[in-house]
């Protein structure tokens, strides 16, 4: 498979000169080696995220090389039944519902628990001047997991610790190319984790307590309700999008900003500014050529390139968050840029419902990173191990070493 700038960019820690040179050259790339398109100007992927042509789709079993889960299993189930597998007007429905349960107390419920579990998971890395840490096992990986723990209501503890192992195993059967041995394994958790969802619902019907699944239970609109196995795959997607991701973006925020002092100077200073510039922050820091799926549910013409029927289509976040058609020199972290149009939270009606709650818990994150490394803090290259995961390079860790501790500390 080399060759293709597309695991070019997979393979280098800079993939942004290869997406620059795709946008202007060859904007709808074809990844022959596995048959799929990379979108990289913002445009497009603006368009195919709102898609009023209706030329494609989230269901992913309309890709030509779909390959079912077993019949019977619960990853064939979410298949079907899943929110990307809804009609629009399913959708519809089940977006204004969990909209309901996001009423603003409710949110300012989550914020709080979200402050709570980043410093809880700070709280043992601060003063270790000197020391390597591995922020990602002992904090970025921690807190996401810890959040969607506390915010659905699973208690801190052993529990949440199974929680996050299950819910890390089930995301990974839902990324395209996932090895069959990781499916099998991610079934085994699903029927775990969803026997767990229902017995949690269960009680929440008759005692309600401060948590998203309480909200989602009694969520109301006009006489319509969510029922068990809405929550249970609309928890499900909250895990997959809440997790992982969000795990692995603070760890490539951190590590970006290790690599700007001046920046990381600046946010130090005056904290407010992460939350005011979580947009740029973001934009800069998540660079993958990789994105979402979407799947042409017909033939149609794209940049000169012919979509067929079946065809997958990539939308590369990292194209569109450094598109300079919408982002005056994209290379640059400008704090006082304001950033509209951003893609990374999707748009129209598949547009993030707790893309405001991810924003309050990475820059929660950031805060607390730059507060734990002083200046002089550095990213210890040299001890990184990697893992080929499908067609990715992730990084398994993130050895930080702890700059000396600021004079009168």
């Amino acid at each position: 498979m080399s060759g293709d700038p597309f695991f070019e960019m997979l393979a280098t820690d800079d993939p942004v000169p290869i997406l620059q040179r795709l946008r202007a050259t060859d904007p709808v790339h074809r990844v022959e080696p596995l048959g799929f398109w990379l979108v990289t100007r913002h445009d497009d992927i603006k368009t195919l995220f709102h898609d009023p042509e209706q030329r494609v789709s989230p269901d992913k079993r309309l890709w030509s090389s779909y390959v079912p889960p077993p019949e019977g299993s619960l990853l064939r189930w979410a298949d079907d039944h899943g929110m990307m597998a809804l009609s629009p007007q399913d959708h519809a429905r089940v977006r204004r519902l969990v909209s309901a349960a996001f009423t603003p107390r409710a949110v300012r419920r989550m914020e709080n628990q979200i402050r709570e579990v980043v410093d809880r998971v700070a709280a043992p890395l601060r003063n270790r001047s000197g020391e390597v840490l591995d922020l990602f096992a002992d904090f970025t990986q921690i807190v996401p997991n810890s959040v969607i723990s506390r915010i659905t209501g699973v208690p801190p503890g052993d529990d949440e610790e199974r929680f996050r192992e299950l819910s890390q195993s089930v995301i990974s059967a839902f990324v395209p190319f996932t090895p069959p041995d990781l499916q099998k394994q991610a079934e085994a958790s699903f029927q775990e984790l969803s026997v767990w969802v229902r017995e949690l619902v269960a009680k929440r019907r008759t005692t309600p307590e401060e948590d998203l699944i309480t909200d989602l239970v009694h969520a109301e609109d006009a006489d319509d309700r969510l029922n068990e196995d809405d929550i249970v795959l609309l928890l499900t997607g909250i895990v997959g999008a809440g997790t992982e991701t969000t795990a692995l973006g603070g760890a490539t925020i951190i590590r970006m900003l290790l690599g700007l002092p001046e920046a990381a100077a600046r946010l130090r200073a005056d904290p407010p500014l992460i939350h005011r510039s979580i947009n740029e922050i973001l934009r800069y820091a998540f660079v993958s050529p990789a994105g979402p799926q979407r799947y042409a549910v017909r033939d149609f013409e794209l940049r000169g390139s012919r979509v067929c029927e079946g065809d997958m289509l990539m939308l590369a976040l990292g194209g569109a968050n450094y598109d300079p058609a919408v982002y005056p020199n994209p290379d640059r972290l400008d704090f006082d840029r304001d950033v509209r149009d951003f893609a990374t939270f999707g748009s129209g009606p598949h547009y993030c419902l707790g893309a405001n709650l991810a924003r309050c818990e990475i820059g929660c994150m950031v805060e607390a990173l730059l507060e734990i490394l002083p200046p002089g803090s550095r990213v210890r290259e040299d001890q990184i191990e990697y893992q080929d995961a499908g067609f990715f390079r992730r990084a398994l860790d993130l050895p930080v070493e702890v700059g000396p501790a600021p004079a009168g500390a």
